[in-house]
């Protein structure tokens, strides 16, 4: 018997079924899901009831800076409420709690909205999933800089390091808002210019984008600066291109 609101609600019946065929039926709906329950049931009077966080799991989810949508799942029997930690993570008011009619189970997913991070560092927000007199928490945690897959961030940098005979490189980065723009800060330097055709700017999505550089003939390293902006946020991506003498070191 299934409730007939199938698009916010997914109710199991199980009056007419003793205890090993409720859980049959638990398992049918979900193997990951039931081996979570087979450690949270609790037996009352040949029922089982449970509350579980199915998403985020583990160490919870990790957004970047211009990513805003994300979402919460979760299945109980019990009724419930939910709060939230921090002002930057939304959920809307009218999915804050919920009823469970006595012998079904629910499964429910809600929208989680987040504010742009401008801020200059890390954070991390929590929802908390009260149910049965406990409660569960899973968390959102959500970086200053956007989501640059080349080069890899390290000693809080993103940097790309050519050598000095190297005429071409590329970066990789994903985006989540329609108003992206990639441009060298400040004046444009004259021995790297993007490939003709690459990107600028476009919808969100994942992009690669190429370069070129004219031979390092000196022995000094040099160093340029990309700009990456999305939803009002700076991620600088520095191109160093080493001299002919450190290149021989």
């Amino acid at each position: 018997m299934i409730n007939g609101d199938t698009f916010n609600y997914l109710f199991i019946f199980a009056h007419h079924f003793n205890e090993i065929n409720i859980m049959k039926k638990v398992l049918g709906f979900s193997v990951a899901l039931a081996a979570v329950l087979f450690a949270a049931c609790d037996n009352k009077e040949n029922s089982y009831n449970f509350a579980q966080i199915i998403y985020p799991s583990g160490y919870g989810s990790v957004l970047y800076a211009d990513q805003t949508v994300d979402s919460l799942r979760f299945a109980t029997t019990y009724d419930w409420s939910l709060s939230v930690s921090e002002g930057w993570i939304h959920v809307d008011a009218d999915s804050m709690s919920g009823t469970v009619p006595q012998g079904y189970f629910m499964v429910k997913r809600l929208d989680v909205d987040l504010d742009v991070n401008n801020t200059d560092t890390v954070r991390t927000g929590y929802i908390y999933f009260h149910a049965d007199g406990k409660t569960l928490v899973t968390s959102y945690t959500q970086y200053h800089y956007l989501n640059i897959e080349r080069p890899v961030r390290r000693n809080y940098q993103f940097t790309l390091q050519d050598t000095a005979r190297q005429v071409r490189d590329s970066l990789i980065f994903q985006t989540y808002g329609d108003d992206w723009t990639l441009a060298f800060k400040g004046e444009a330097p004259a021995w790297v210019r993007l490939a003709d055709g690459a990107a600028t700017s476009g919808r969100a999505g994942k992009y690669t984008v190429h370069y070129q550089l004219d031979q390092n003939t000196t022995t000094a390293e040099r160093t340029a600066v990309l700009e990456l902006k999305s939803r009002g946020v700076s991620t600088d991506i520095r191109i160093k291109q080493l001299g002919l003498k450190a290149e021989e070191d």
